[in-house]
């Protein structure tokens, strides 16, 4: 009667420790995919965000270039190499470019 009484708590305590793993093995699962979907949501989140600012510094580079073309051309100014331009900055752009503001006002002012 023990025996058969141990075998029964044995029995039952294998079930519990096998639903436990189980348990266990399907919320590792579980939170091994919600956290892929959650970093590849925030992934592409941060991706367009950068992707966004990337394109907004572009274009402002870009429109940089052109005015900087245009001051140029009205200042009678040979145009350089579009790639020199390409290798500056913004800030470096925006000087160049209020550089050559200057210039233009002091010709039309003198």
């Amino acid at each position: 009667m023990y025996d058969a009484h141990e075998r029964a708590r044995r029995d039952q305590q294998a079930i519990l420790n096998d639903a436990h793993s189980r348990g266990v093995a399907e919320g590792e699962r579980k939170g091994k995919l919600e956290g892929t979907i959650e970093g590849e949501r925030k992934g592409k989140l941060e991706g367009r965000l950068e992707g966004k600012l990337e394109g907004k510094l572009e274009g402002k580079i870009e429109g940089k270039i052109e005015a900087i073309r245009t001051l140029q051309m009205l200042l009678g100014i040979p145009a350089g190499d579009d790639g020199e331009l390409r290798r500056l900055d913004l800030s470096q752009l925006e000087a160049m470019a209020s550089e050559l503001q200057e210039k233009l006002r002091n010709r039309i002012v003198s």
